[in-house]
Formats: structure tokens, sequence, C-alpha cells
């Protein structure tokens, strides 16, 4: 998820886009962890992919949840945070930035995964708000 972020980071310093500073954490201690959901938990389907990655810039957090569904993962990462979306053949990576008391999509990047299969933005994005909810990283395929 770091390789994820660095390269997110640098993505947006080519484009010029600049996230808003956020305040420091009071403590590490404080900061809550990761949001899984648990084994075998119902995931919200979304109902309206987009064709292209490009078209959630800009969505308001509750639009891209009915979009896409619930992400697999949700990691606070100072005043933004950062959603990952899983489909057994690619994953979609979203970075929220905050605006007054709302979150909005700042970067949206599809990947497929490395099984040797041509997958289509349109196709991802798809299967991400078809998918049922395994947890991250657990699918046989994706085991050592």
């Amino acid at each position: 998820m770091r390789h994820a972020l660095a390269s997110t980071q640098a993505s947006l310093a080519i484009t010029g886009a600049r996230p808003a500073p956020a305040p420091p954490p009071a403590s590490t201690a404080a900061m809550p962890p990761p949001s899984i959901p648990r084994p075998g938990a119902p995931r919200q389907r979304g109902s309206a992919p987009p064709s292209v990655a490009a078209a959630l810039l800009g969505v308001t957090a509750d639009q891209l949840q009915r979009m896409l569904g619930e992400p697999s993962i949700r990691r606070p990462e100072g005043a933004a945070e950062i959603w990952l979306y899983e489909a057994p053949a690619c994953r979609l990576d979203v970075i929220l930035h905050a605006e007054g008391s709302s979150l909005f999509v700042g970067h949206a990047a599809a990947r497929a995964l490395g099984s040797g299969e041509s997958v289509t933005e349109s196709a991802c994005l798809s299967a991400i708000a078809a998918a049922p909810a395994p947890p991250p990283w657990t699918t046989s395929d994706r085991r050592p």
C-alpha cells in the first residue's frame, strides 16, 4: 500500500495537483485503523460504474459509493482517505480529499493484476461494482 501511495503522490506531483495540507496527528495511537470488512460480511455493491476512472474525479464519497459500492479498504491519511476497490482481475486506487466537511475524489487509477489477462478500464470498473465481498488479499490465487 505504501508503494501505491508513493506512486499516487508522484502522479499528483506531475499533474501539479496538491492536496490541502493535513494537520499532524496527535499521536499514532489515536489514528483509527484501516477499515476492512469482516470475512463473510455482505458488501454493498455499486449500481452505476463509469467507463473510465477519470470520470470519478470530483465526485463525493457518497456518489462514489453509489457508483462502485463499499471499498475493500478505507484508510485515513491526515485529512484525506485512501480507498481500495478489488475485483478478481483488477484493483482501483482512489484518494479522497477533504473540502469542508465532505470528501471528494482527487485521484482514481485502475490497474490490472499480473494474471496475464487483458482487462479494459471499463470492464474493471464494472467488475468492481459487481464484485462480492471477499476480504482483501485472501483469494486462493493470491496466496503464496
